[in-house]
């Protein structure tokens, strides 16, 4: 079982949608280019052909990056909620932040929190404003990890 402490879910970003960006900016520059090439060459069209096609694959790009950006935001209002439950059971346990580690990147009933040695279950009320926290025991608990 993986734990995470607060610092891995606060800088848990999207390097792949960093990387999706500059890949869509690098295609509006050649697409730019190459239709700066059609408009002085109007005769040739193959430079209007390669333009449309760059067009729709940038197009087809927005899309996928569009439909990514809304499970994105998911995950981050998850882990921001996660972020914010942690300081709660900090200050709850009078235990200093960097000692609470949880199972889960996203905010959830039953999630597992490791203070110590010692683990917690958590189990959320519906409206999930209100939580009970009950000591738990892990059958193998050398097997665990702790990420950063």
């Amino acid at each position: 079982m993986n734990f995470y402490d607060i610092e891995f879910l606060k800088s848990q970003s999207g390097i792949n949608d960093y990387i999706r960006y500059i890949f869509i900016f690098a295609s509006l520059t050649v697409l730019v280019i190459i239709f700066s090439i059609y408009i002085r060459h109007k005769i040739k069209t193959k430079y209007r052909d390669l333009s449309i096609i760059l067009l729709l694959f940038i197009i087809l790009e927005l899309g996928i990056q569009y439909s990514n950006y809304i499970g994105f935001q998911s995950k981050q209002n998850q882990s921001s909620q996660m972020v914010a439950f942690i300081e709660n059971v900090a200050k709850n346990q009078k235990v200093d932040i960097d000692k609470v580690l949880v199972n889960s990147t996203q905010f959830a009933d039953g999630i597992i929190v490791k203070i110590d040695d010692k683990y917690y279950s958590v189990n959320l009320n519906p409206d999930q404003k209100t939580y009970t926290f009950v000591e738990s025991y892990l059958i193998n608990p050398q097997n665990n990890e702790m990420k950063k």
